[in-house]
């Protein structure tokens, strides 16, 4: 790994603050963008199987029609990102979908289902437009995707921005009045969006599939089962971490760019001084993280980075960093990443910094062996 990707990777985990108690989402396209970043620092291989109904993916059923959901009373304030919150009824072109993504953070849960095209003449982590359909719940009183401004990506840095629009009438969703919301620039996408609480918006996202785009999304939002709850698993869980540092966020992907399979866990204080995110995925061809330490006899690598520690590669600001990458954790590729705003803030998690994370993280390769139970109190 070197300066510059450090750099680039330090950048994104400075763009990631802990969510304060009262919410305030992310874009799906920062988040996406961020993700993409992530991936392309730690090297992962660009393969794309999806097996469906693996734990962490998006589950479905495909035909049958699904029963309409019963009304939920309220929202709640902030999810819980070791929740799933919904799942897919229905998917179209369900054949071609071979990659999912399922994000849960304070503010929003979304799940996706999309057919991965690599575009290597464009790039080793470019992927063409291909057909995508995805689901988004968002927590009490958050604005959703459709309203925030959308970015047009090209040379100009900020990017310029425009609204989602025209927004029109569309039919009901179980019952509850729906509307269309028209993508800028993509006429092969369209969004539409409901109140799946009396407090709270939806949104089902449908690009680039065969057939009617409008009744295809329709079909996803009047079957997607909305409180169908269950736990998230992880393959790994940590013990030993302070009070106050609690789960913010979950991104549980497969195939695409994160083939297999890749997870990401983020904790994070209240008081956003403390950003603890925790990545696993199997180990694959080309991964070539080189040591430059070890702990407790393992080789690893470490980078750190602040005012304080004097080494690695400076940003702006008086935060701090201190990541760890470690290879072939039975059979998995392991990272710890530490931000906090100043060296001292990372007391909390002891002298040790990431190292002394890592050795109170377990890690679980065999898939039978997930937990949905990844932050443990006990040492």
């Amino acid at each position: 790994m070197n300066e510059q990707e450090v750099r680039i990777l330090l950048t994104d985990l400075a763009e990631t603050p802990a969510p304060p108690s009262r919410v305030d989402v992310p874009r799906a396209a920062t988040t996406a963008r961020r993700q993409a970043r992530v991936r392309t620092w730690t090297m992962t291989a660009a393969a794309s199987v999806l097996v469906a109904g693996l734990v962490v993916g998006v589950t479905y059923a495909v035909g049958g029609g699904t029963p309409a959901p019963e009304p939920v009373a309220g929202a709640p304030a902030r999810f819980d990102p070791l929740i799933r919150y919904a799942s897919f009824g229905w998917v179209p072109d369900e054949n071609k979908m071979n990659s999912s993504l399922t994000v849960v953070n304070d503010g929003r849960f979304a799940t996706s289902v999309s057919e991965f095209v690599p575009d290597p003449a464009q790039g080793p982590m470019v992927r063409q437009p291909a057909a995508e359909v995805g689901v988004s719940l968002y927590a009490a009183g958050v604005k959703p995707e459709s309203e925030e401004p959308l970015e047009i990506w090209g040379p100009t840095d900020p990017a310029p921005t425009v609204p989602y629009a025209p927004v029109t009438d569309a039919p009901d969703v179980n019952g509850v009045p729906a509307y269309w919301v028209t993508v800028p620039g993509e006429p092969e996408r369209i969004i539409l969006k409901w109140r799946w609480a009396p407090d709270a918006w939806a949104e089902v996202d449908v690009a680039r599939i065969d057939g009617d785009l409008r009744q295809s999304a329709h079909r996803v939002a009047s079957e997607v089962r909305i409180g169908d709850t269950g736990r998230l698993r992880f393959p790994f869980h940590v013990t030993g971490l302070p009070a106050g540092l609690r789960p913010v966020s979950s991104s549980l992907s497969e195939g695409g760019f994160d083939a297999p399979w890749r997870v990401d866990l983020d904790f994070a204080t209240d008081e956003q001084t403390v950003n603890l995110r925790l990545v696993a995925s199997p180990m694959s061809a080309g991964d070539d993280r080189v040591p430059n330490t070890t702990v407790d006899g393992r080789p690893v690598l470490r980078q750190t980075a602040g005012e304080e520690s004097g080494q690695g590669v400076s940003v702006a600001g008086s935060e701090y960093f201190d990541m760890l990458f470690v290879d072939d954790v039975s059979g998995l590729r392991t990272d710890v990443l530490l931000h906090t705003r100043t060296e001292a803030d990372a007391a909390p998690l002891g002298p040790d910094g990431a190292a002394g994370v890592f050795r109170n993280l377990t890690v679980h390769p065999d898939r039978a062996d997930w937990t949905d139970r990844p932050d443990r109190p006990d040492r």
